[in-house]
């Protein structure tokens, strides 16, 4: 049980029953605790994975997100292996174990002739319930499900659509793939070509057909006369059998048990942080020769305007340098591979520690179930260049256990081992990833000033609505009603028992001032 766990069993209601639930945390779990908290998933701790590694002789593992999150055995309905058959070493030494979504391409087409036919901006010029049409459609015209295959089938897809020349927009389903494949244990796939040729030949004009209906059925659309309405549309996702169902009643129950703690965000991380444990990507770097560097003339620098983020680059001055590496624009403009300049400047998102003791008091006292042993101040951007932005994205595309991963400026500048003009940086991920798992108190700590700011601005937003003499006119009870309701906030969802104190704090958060914290009596005999 995790523990943070506060649960009273003497606690005595007969008007709601309870129940404790255990949720595991996949970064505290060993090898064997994932197999028994997550036994109908896999990953990079499943023995089977192991043992193929060792069988293999594998110099690195590279396991993908769609064979975590499926059972270790599953077989493939296209070649009717299973994953310990599918295992294969790659050429450099690599064990793949990767599972493909295998779909329709038909789906995609879709909004390719919708813009063609309908113009890019259709979504906003058609009436209300257009887009729920045009998905009713692609629904329509493709013949099959997404369906998940291994990766050697979702690619024989495609090597069998070109040597027997198949429309690019035509897809075999999951049973034909089956009929032109000569699958072996850990080897790519054969294909035969005849039985590949041979179902193209049968679905061609079914396929035709579909394709015209498509475009028949776009036209329609265009003319006005498919619609859906959306007049008293239920709210949500939930239809009214659902309602008060297990679900809606489970999550609520847990949203409101951990509303104000660190657990709140606990069960919307499950997934990325099971993820985390599980998917591994090992990449083979070999040294790449060197070539020449492009250094960008006058003119090429005067007339350069980034094409991803053009806003900040011309807004931002000739005299800039980037806090990290600390090259000027110039600097950071590098030649492509297709030989085009590229490089930009981008903001990433920075926590300066908080010094304020008013502040980190009133944020204990108001939300005591974070650890609170590390406090932040609110979120700032920084703008930085493009290749010192990415160094947390390739941090996190060479490691995959890392989650929520955050460096400051600094640990940047740390990180990089070589710093040159127009060319990339030379980054130590093995430092960066290090000082990256050194910053896990981070995680809490953002959650913990983004739920303080969140309540700050919702009592501000709300006793200046109060306050505002159009609305006072309207409903004279306004500013009454509303402090009743902002107290009964403070009294119930953060347990304060003194009219006083609410008081305050209603007031600190008008001001934006949190001196009058310090004034308040054996303040954590009653918070704690």
């Amino acid at each position: 049980m995790d523990d943070t766990t506060d649960f009273d069993p003497d606690y005595d209601d007969h008007r709601v029953w309870s129940e404790v639930l255990v949720f595991p945390h996949p970064a505290r779990l060993d090898d064997h605790a994932m197999d028994y908290y997550f036994r109908n998933y896999d990953g990079r701790w499943s023995s089977q994975t192991k043992r193929a590694m060792k069988e293999l002789d594998a110099q690195g593992l590279e396991l993908n997100s769609n064979w975590a999150l499926e059972d270790q055995h599953w077989s493939c309905s296209g070649c009717g292996r299973h994953k310990r058959e599918i295992f294969r070493k790659s050429s450099n030494g690599i064990l793949l174990a990767k599972l493909e979504l295998h779909h329709d391409h038909l789906w995609d087409e879709g909004f390719r002739r919708a813009e063609e036919r309908l113009g890019r901006g259709w979504r906003d010029d058609f009436a209300d319930g257009s887009t729920m049409v045009f998905d009713t459609i692609r629904s329509l015209v493709v013949r099959f499900d997404e369906a998940l295959v291994c990766s050697e089938c979702n690619a024989a897809d495609g090597k069998a659509k070109k040597v027997v020349g198949a429309d690019a927009r035509f897809s075999f389903a999951v049973s034909e793939i089956r009929t032109f494949v000569k699958a072996t244990p850990h080897q790519d796939h054969e294909i035969s070509i005849e039985a590949a040729q041979a179902a193209w030949e049968a679905e061609r004009p079914n396929f035709k057909r579909r394709a015209h209906l498509l475009d028949m059925l776009l036209d329609e659309l265009a003319a006005g006369r498919l619609q859906r309405r959306t007049e008293g549309r239920l709210r949500g996702d939930h239809r009214m059998f659902q309602r008060v169902g297990q679900s809606e009643m489970l999550y609520d129950a847990f949203r409101r048990s951990a509303k104000g703690t660190a657990n709140a965000g606990l069960l919307q991380s499950m997934r990325s942080d099971f993820l985390a444990r599980s998917v591994q990507k090992d990449v083979i770097r070999r040294e790449r020769p060197k070539t020449a560097v492009r250094h960008p003339s006058d003119e090429e620098f005067a007339s350069y305007l980034s094409e991803k983020v053009a806003g900040k680059w011309p807004e931002t001055g000739d005299d800039w340098m980037c806090p990290c590496c600390g090259r000027g624009k110039r600097s950071l403009m590098r030649m492509s591979s297709k030989k085009r300049w590229t490089g930009n400047i981008r903001a990433v998102a920075q926590y300066d520690i908080l010094l304020d003791n008013a502040e980190i008091v009133l944020r204990e006292r108001l939300f005591p179930g974070f650890p609170n042993d590390l406090h932040l101040q609110e979120m700032r951007w920084v703008d930085v260049c493009s290749d010192c932005a990415d160094i947390e994205t390739r941090l996190g595309q060479s490691r995959r256990d890392l989650t929520d991963i955050h460096l400051t400026i600094e640990q940047m500048t740390a990180s990089l081992v070589d710093v040159a003009d127009n060319v990339p940086h030379e980054i130590d991920f093995d430092l960066a990833g290090e000082m990256s798992a050194s910053n896990w108190r981070y995680r809490h700590a953002t959650e913990a000033v983004s739920a303080f700011v969140a309540l700050r601005d919702t009592f501000r937003a709300r006793m200046t609505s109060a306050a505002n003499p159009d609305y006072l006119r309207k409903n004279p009870y306004l500013r009454h009603d509303t402090f009743l309701r902002l107290d009964s906030v403070l009294e119930i969802d953060h347990r304060m028992g003194d009219p006083q104190q609410r008081k305050d704090v209603m007031t600190m958060f008008r001001d934006g001032d949190y001196g009058l914290v310090l004034t308040w009596p054996d303040l954590h005999e009653e918070a704690f």
